[in-house]
């Protein structure tokens, strides 16, 4: 794996290489960072990855700087999984960077509690679609509004990059892998996998799905020491609430803090 410390050191060679596939991340690797490094290998193409902890998408100051650092593993694992670049650039990148402003359907779900956070995810991988130039990018649908903003943004730009989602990977007791995960306690990582619970319970009771049905899971989980930020029933392209499920597949997603440690997830309901 090559590795480049800075963009100029990445510029000086990037004219040899065509056709990357791309995965963003923010460091602190885990199991679902490497489910995509194996997707990206499926493309038959060279995979490049970058590690940097995007200020711009932090509302909360104390939530960027604790944000977890684990360089030395995250080399060993790109490295083990056969990711072919990385770059790792410093707060340079953000000179003179323009501004991507998400649209309306950013102001749902996390957005709802963190304005400009995907002002801030837009604005670092337009840079970085700048930067690199990959033909594919392979994001995780565990951060499911995400992937629907970063698709749009690059069909709304006309950006020759083909979006590919890769399933969620989980913990054995249904815990989303997530970099948070490591800021819990044993004992609080057994009860976060009580928002996987949840939504299952919502897939299974489907057939009669009901604001009474939502809100008795939020009672379950406030009861268990969540905080919750939303549980919500959408449409999974425009992000509207909705409890039709005899028309269209609906994402039910939810977002909660259990000790103060953020957490998200979702899964996908098949239409009846």
């Amino acid at each position: 794996m090559k590795i480049y410390n800075s963009i100029d050191e990445f510029n000086q060679i990037k004219e040899n290489l065509s056709n990357l596939v791309y995965v963003p991340t923010m460091g602190n690797l885990h199991y679902g960072h490497t489910s995509l490094i194996d997707k990206a290998k499926q493309f038959d193409q060279e995979v490049i990855a970058t590690i940097y902890i995007n200020k711009l998408q932090f509302n909360d100051k104390n939530d960027y700087l604790n944000y977890p650092k684990t360089l030395d593993k995250d080399l060993e694992l790109l490295k083990q999984y056969g990711c072919d670049h990385l770059i790792l650039p410093d707060d340079s990148i953000l000179d003179n960077i323009k501004n991507i402003k998400a649209p309306s359907k950013a102001n749902k779900l996390c957005g709802l509690n963190r304005p400009g956070h995907f002002d801030g995810v837009l604005t670092i991988l337009n840079k970085f679609f700048s930067i690199i130039n990959p033909s594919i990018l392979i994001l995780g649908k565990k951060d499911y509004q995400q992937f629907v903003l970063v698709k749009d943004f690059i069909k709304e730009k006309n950006l020759n990059i083909k979006t590919v989602g890769v399933e969620t990977i989980r913990e054995r007791n249904g815990l989303a892998y997530s970099s948070r995960n490591t800021l819990l306690s044993n004992n609080n990582k057994s009860i976060a996998s009580k928002l996987y619970k949840v939504l299952k319970d919502i897939e299974l009771n489907k057939g009669s799905l009901s604001n009474d049905l939502l809100n008795s899971q939020i009672k379950y989980l406030t009861s268990n020491g969540f905080e919750l930020d939303y549980l919500a029933v959408c449409d999974t392209e425009s992000l509207e609430q909705s409890l039709d499920i005899f028309k269209k597949d609906l994402l039910v997603a939810i977002a909660a803090k259990l000790n103060n440690v953020r957490l998200i997830d979702n899964i996908v309901m098949t239409k009846l």
